[in-house]
């Protein structure tokens, strides 16, 4: 019960805080796959505070909008999603382009399909499609200083570990002290995810303390 208030309240002081970036604007729809109001906060803290300029997200939503918004307001920094659901992709899209932040953020469909880093016999986001829209990213805007795992989608009990490609495919696109942000880690799979980066890449993931349901790591110097 402890924890579920502390998850509450702090999600609640995010509202407070995010309230200048969601009353700019078209309405935005949360869901229970949102990305909850404090780690959202943690990322745009960590954009500010990091001074992130070249952003990937892997999944896109209500998130997207958000941080295209806050970097749209200081007048600087790309945002490139990938997204596996056609229709979503093209919704998230539509809602940039109605706010003027094409030029800020780009969600990229990305169907998934076999991947060879998968693991488990498990899928992700198409191979070719991943190299060619991040290679042209990074060559336009340089490396990626923040990466977002919130997709693809890993609660079903056959993909706890769906999400586990991110780090190693994007490893070689990742700044030195590049923040690196995984969701939902308290599904099963996730702290075996954050042991494999670990153990694999020298990326080591704490578990946010407030709540949040996201590990946090930094990509070693």
């Amino acid at each position: 019960m402890e924890a579920q208030f502390l998850q509450a309240f702090y999600d609640l002081a995010s509202w407070i805080r995010l309230s200048p970036l969601l009353n700019n604007g078209h309405y935005l729809p949360f869901s229970v796959v949102s990305l909850r109001p404090s780690a959202m906060i943690k990322v745009l803290d960590d954009i500010a505070l990091g001074d992130r300029k070249v952003l990937v997200e892997c999944g896109s939503g209500t998130s997207t909008v958000v941080f295209a918004r806050m970097m749209n307001q200081r007048g600087y920094g790309k945002l490139l999603s990938l997204e596996h659901d056609g229709e979503w992709a093209a919704r998230v899209t539509t809602q940039l382009a109605a706010e003027g932040l094409s030029d800020v953020a780009t969600v990229v469909h990305a169907p998934l399909e076999e991947h060879p880093a998968a693991v488990k016999g498990m899928d992700w986001y198409a191979s070719k499609t991943v190299s060619d829209e991040i290679t042209a990213y990074t060559d336009k805007h340089g490396a990626i200083d923040l990466l977002l795992v919130d997709g693809p989608p890993g609660w079903q009990r056959d993909r706890t570990l769906a999400r586990y490609p991110a780090a190693p495919v994007l490893w070689d696109f990742l700044a030195p002290g590049a923040s690196v942000l995984l969701d939902d880690v308290n599904r099963a799979g996730g702290k075996e995810i954050t042991e494999r980066w670990k153990e694999e890449l020298g990326l080591d993931m704490q578990l946010d303390p407030f709540g949040t349901r996201g590990a946090f790591g930094t990509v070693p110097s």
